[in-house]
């Protein structure tokens, strides 16, 4: 006989998986609201060794070969969250940058989903960033422009670090 072949036995799994505590996330775990994540590339490993030349080659080779000759060679990214706001916070952000290619390109969250932010995005975007922070007057919007900020500077000392914002709907 199994865990739930009696019928009480199947009753009580059913009432314990209806309730919220059984959920892996409840609703007062959710958030209220769609939100926006940027994840920033952390390391990359390599799937097919093969591929890659290994006589005298540092980790920092591997990754511009990569990303060089693509991803075909087995190597496989790795991001970490880094920031994260909800999608209204975000777009307020987005609407105390000034008009230009910056603000486009950050807006492309709102209008499809997700935005890859490379090594030749971050002049502007901090430029951006920076002109946001002086015209933000809510402590959240500073707060988040302080953060991403810090990771364009970091992006902006290594060029195969690279970022990607999406929308995660709750």
């Amino acid at each position: 006989m199994g865990v739930a072949a009696s019928m009480s036995a199947a009753e009580a799994m059913s009432r314990h998986h209806a309730s919220e505590e059984s959920l892996v996330v409840g609703p007062a775990q959710r958030p209220a609201e769609d939100m926006v994540v940027f994840y920033r590339l952390g390391r990359k490993f390599v799937d097919d060794e093969r591929s890659i030349p290994k006589e005298g080659t540092r980790e920092e080779d591997i990754v511009y070969y990569t990303l060089a000759v693509g991803h075909h060679t087995g190597v496989i990214d790795c991001f970490d969250e880094c920031l994260s706001c909800s999608v209204t916070c975000y777009r307020s952000i987005c609407e105390l940058m000034p008009e230009g290619h910056a603000r486009y390109k950050m807006e492309g969250i709102l209008r499809s989903g997700e935005i890859q932010i490379l090594h030749e995005n971050v002049p502007e975007l901090f430029a951006a960033a920076e002109a946001a922070q002086e015209a933000a007057s809510d402590a959240a919007q500073r707060v988040w422009l302080d953060g991403f900020k810090s990771v364009l500077k970091a992006m902006a000392g290594n060029k195969a670090i690279y970022m990607m914002g999406r929308e995660r709907r709750s």
